[in-house]
């Protein structure tokens, strides 16, 4: 109570001073009570806006430097006043329910890469840097997400809410890529969203929805298209037309991205989706063939459907990455346990590069997944990684085998697929450090995974118990 009076009144004295700094103070405010009241619609919506990002431009006033900008990160900022919210409301009304959120083999996983990631900026040469203090705050908000999604899913009917409010929001986000792709440009809303730094990259024709950048948007939907695809495929009613929805508009998005990494993690989900969804060989082979005929179709004309990376353009993509690859590898031999400390590679990579004159420091991470936890957090941290893919896969398996046709083997396939498309994805790609909102749905689809998996064994404890009873009551 005293801290709502106290927000209440630095509200109403910067009425007098800023109106956009009393602006900012109101909004904190309201997402932090609603998210301590666990307004539903309210927490359902924040879950809907995950795609949404929001880079402002901050006016600061430094000590004999007068006024300086700087891009701050809004959307981040509220989902970490959500979560922070949220706790704070379970925790004054003694409903946190920490063996819940400690519990899942995910929960231990995903805590690993926090701790592993920490040590390896403290223990490294380079220490905190600005870039690790930026990939640090977005690492605790996909797990303070997590942490969230994990608590407050506590039945079928919320999971299935959530699921919804998932697949709604790929929806718009399809719409809006394709809305871009035919107006020609990013949009004055878009670039309201993204207010344009130094490294701001012209239109080339790829289309970024209302994230970042379009390769961040490919690596977005295909968190969410197999799970669309199996909605598709084994949902009824509402389940089916949301997911063809989600399905047919974020595909076309996708291939407005251009985003070559991206159209074969989907190609890897489709193959994927053939052997866990489909029954028989005959109708497996067949589709296989038809698959392999529409890769082979695609590279045709490839010109026209891909045209970003044809000639010059994929030999500079290509030539950067290469170059990147062995500064990262270098990193990670000189520090191989703990690596040089997470989020500090865009810091380091610039004198290693500066006879390349197409390569800006300071703007690129390794764009391969795999280096990047070698260079950033060395071994232990690959190991963390390497464990939580495998607990998340092992456990996605187990429930999509003991789920029957619905949401449940939806769910578990999704996540599934998911995976898939950061493992395949990643090998051209880092988007953890470069799309707070591919972060923070990773984290959200495994947090749905282990809360199905904590409703379905309560489930079957629920069934146990009740038929217990009636069995002692038969009993001779």
């Amino acid at each position: 109570m005293a801290l709502a009076f106290g927000v209440a009144g630095a509200s109403l004295a910067a009425l007098f001073v800023d109106v956009h700094s009393s602006i900012a103070i109101v909004g904190a405010f309201a997402i932090f009570v609603l998210s301590a009241l666990e307004s539903e619609r309210f927490l359902l919506l924040t879950i809907f806006l995950l795609p949404v990002g929001w880079f402002a431009s901050v006016g600061l006033v430094l000590h004999g430097a007068g006024a300086q900008f700087a891009r701050f990160d809004m959307a981040t900022a509220a989902r970490l006043l959500v979560v922070a919210g949220f706790f704070t409301g379970r925790l004054w009304r003694g409903q946190l329910g920490a063996r819940r959120l400690l519990e899942p083999s995910l929960t231990r996983g995903s805590l690993a890469i926090g701790v592993v990631a920490l040590i390896s900026v403290l223990f490294s040469a380079t220490g905190l840097t600005h870039g690790s203090t930026v990939a640090g705050v977005w690492l605790a908000s996909y797990l303070g997400f997590y942490f969230f999604v994990l608590d407050w899913v506590n039945s079928r009917a919320r999971l299935q809410k959530v699921l919804a409010a998932v697949l709604a929001s790929t929806v718009v986000v399809g719409a809006f890529g394709v809305l871009q792709e035919i107006v020609g440009g990013y949009t004055t809303f878009w670039l309201y969203l993204n207010q344009p730094a130094d490294d701001f990259k012209a239109w080339d024709n790829r289309v970024t929805s209302f994230l970042n950048y379009s390769n961040s948007l490919a690596g977005y939907l295909n968190l969410v298209l197999p799970l669309a695809l199996a909605c598709c495929v084994l949902g009824k009613g509402k389940w089916k037309k949301l997911g063809a929805w989600a399905l047919g508009l974020g595909f076309i998005a996708l291939l407005c991205t251009q985003s070559v990494g991206g159209l074969v993690a989907f190609g890897c989900v489709l193959v994927l989706a053939i052997f866990c969804l489909v029954r028989g060989w005959r109708r497996r082979l067949f589709l296989l063939v038809g698959l392999c005929v529409l890769a082979l179709g695609f590279y045709l004309v490839r010109e026209v459907l891909n045209p970003v990376h044809v000639g010059q353009a994929v030999s500079y993509d290509a030539a950067t990455r290469v170059l990147l690859w062995g500064v990262a590898w270098d990193l990670f031999v000189h520090s191989p346990i703990l690596g040089v400390g997470w989020g500090n590679f865009v810091e380091l990579y610039g004198p290693y590069l500066a006879s390349f004159s197409f390569i800006p420091p300071g703007v690129f991470a390794v764009h391969n997944i795999y280096l990047q936890f070698l260079t950033e957090t060395g071994l232990v941290g690959f190991a963390g990684f390497s464990s939580l893919i495998f607990l998340a896969t092992r456990e996605a398996w187990h429930q999509m085998v003991a789920a029957g046709d619905g949401i449940d083997r939806a769910l578990s396939f999704g996540v599934l697929g998911a995976l898939a498309t950061v493992l395949v994805h990643g090998f051209v790609d880092f988007l953890f450090g470069v799309s707070p909102p591919f972060g923070t749905l990773f984290w959200t689809l495994l947090a749905l995974l282990a809360a199905n998996g904590y409703i379905r064994s309560a489930g079957d404890i629920g069934r146990n118990s009740v038929r217990c009873p009636s069995q002692t009551a038969v009993a001779p």
